[in-house]
């Protein structure tokens, strides 16, 4: 079955439909749409919203017309068609859609209650949307995501199932899960100011520490991310956002700096010349050493051995 032919959510407790949408709640808070219009009919309405679930749409054939006339949004429109993807956010906003005849769209629409949850056990500092979204403000926006295979693929998996009864309900919950994830990430991708963080047993914090200790042994040829989380047994994922959490600096922005320091005492003690130095910590290029020494500590690898530069800095 395709996309662009008359498709059905599953049709069991919880499923209903008004005005050509079918509407399943997957959950409490969470709730599949899929609103179909023929290609004979074109649909004009009017909206005026006092507050808005959040919505992840999806096109899927056809497109609308989304015009602001008040809130956050006003004085601005928004075309979507085939493919295109968002998520909205509309609280005291007032505006009109065209729809042409034709058009399929999928949406998620989730109570913001339903998201916080899984947010904050993953994130630290919100983006700025969202917050106000989550504390309950008068606010709008509306983000527009890029069309992806890997979207492509779940959406079909939602509308075009080919299990049936109890597996199909439950088919279409994991993919809508899926699809939500997939959006989110990037959504938090574009946006500033958030950290992305996750849960660390004392073991974890160990083999990330003993990460740390294999990282520095050979500053000559260190190992890659992927070879680092092998080698201590920790998936490459929690790996590169635990070591900030424990460390405070991305794993290799902390090999960088302790290079840089190294090279630091090292040229202090004056038993190696700046050459025999770079080499040591790993640079094959001496004016590649000495650009990097300069850009930390302001002033030349040679300058700061001879004495010029200040050897007391940080």
């Amino acid at each position: 079955m395709g996309l662009g032919q008359d498709l059905t959510l599953f049709a069991g407790p919880g499923f209903y439909r008004t005005c050509g949408t079918d509407s399943f709640m997957l959950r409490p808070g969470l709730v599949l749409q899929l609103s179909q219009l023929s290609p004979t009919d074109p649909l004009h309405m009017e909206f005026e919203i006092q507050s808005s679930p959040l919505i992840f749409g999806f096109m899927l054939t056809g497109s609308n017309h989304c015009s602001y006339k008040h809130g956050a949004l006003s004085g601005t429109t928004q075309l979507h068609t085939s493919g295109s993807n968002s998520i909205t956010y509309l609280s005291d906003t007032v505006g009109n859609m065209r729809c042409k005849g034709g058009m399929r769209r999928l949406s998620i629409i989730m109570d913001k209650d339903f998201l916080y949850p899984y947010l904050v056990a993953e994130h630290t500092n919100i983006p700025k949307q969202l917050e106000r979204v989550f504390e309950g403000r008068k606010t709008a926006f509306q983000w527009i995501g890029k069309n992806s295979a890997q979207k492509i693929r779940l959406i079909a998996d939602i509308v075009t199932s080919a299990y049936a009864g109890t597996l199909r309900k439950l088919h279409m919950e994991i993919r809508t899960l899926e699809l939500i994830e997939t959006q989110l990430i990037e959504y938090l991708a574009t946006q500033n100011g958030y950290e992305r963080t996750v849960s660390l047993s004392p073991s974890d914090v160990r083999r990330i520490k003993e990460a740390r200790e294999l990282l520095v042994q050979d500053m000559e040829s260190p190992p890659t991310l992927a070879q680092l989380a092998k080698m201590v047994g920790v998936g490459e994922k929690k790996l590169k956002v635990g070591f900030k959490q424990v460390f405070g600096l991305p794993v290799f922005e902390y090999f960088r700096n302790y290079r840089m320091e190294v090279a630091r005492e090292l040229l202090a003690a004056g038993d190696m010349n700046v050459t025999e130095i770079g080499v040591h910590i790993g640079y094959q290029s001496l004016s590649h050493f000495s650009h990097e020494f300069f850009k930390r500590y302001g002033v030349t690898p040679k300058k700061f051995q001879s004495g010029k530069g200040n050897k007391n800095i940080l």
